[in-house]
């Protein structure tokens, strides 16, 4: 019965332990994160801005999104607006900021239940024969427990994860 005690005593311990570690990388991590990626790819501003301004596609390239609700979008067709959901729940409501066709999508994320707000933008620059590809993301995480957990993932995994994505799409070329 001893053994017993002190077994849960210790695994209780442990687990408080991990709890607190984790609680205190999210508090000393800066909430606010800037990051940049570049590739040179093998294909035409024109395509790739198809594939990366395509926000209804997202959920059948990106594992992690579940669902995409448009929210608003111009007469032409322009989403302007739009929600996510991710594989974990919750929600992230996009919108566009600056577009120029084959040059520059801005987008940003307005309201999220993560308590994550930011922009990403995307900047297509012509290199013959090619395209540099540019991701900047300029992001800020309130919640402590949040930041814990994208710190333990990479905090700029996401913005790594998406230049891979668009890499794979554009390297068979």
């Amino acid at each position: 019965m001893k053994r017993i005690v002190l077994f849960a005593f210790g695994t209780s311990f442990l687990l408080i332990g991990l709890v607190v570690l984790f609680l205190a990388v999210g508090f000393f991590q800066d909430p606010k994160f800037h990051s940049e990626t570049s590739e040179w790819l093998k294909a035409e501003p024109e395509d790739i801005w198809v594939y990366i301004t395509d926000v209804r596609d997202l959920p059948n390239r990106r594992k992690e999104v579940v669902a995409i609700k448009i929210l608003e979008s111009r007469p032409d067709g322009t989403i302007t607006k739009w929600e996510e959901t991710p594989d974990m729940g919750g929600y992230m409501i996009f919108e566009l900021r600056e577009s120029i066709p084959n040059k520059l999508w801005k987008i940003e994320l307005t309201d999220a239940s993560f308590k994550m707000r930011g922009t990403w933008t995307y900047t297509l620059e012509p290199k013959i024969p090619g395209t540099v590809i540019t991701i900047t993301e300029d992001s800020e995480i309130t919640s402590i427990p949040v930041r814990g957990a994208y710190f333990l993932a990479g905090r700029d995994a996401t913005l790594q994860k998406e230049m891979e994505l668009i890499h794979n799409r554009f390297s068979g070329r």
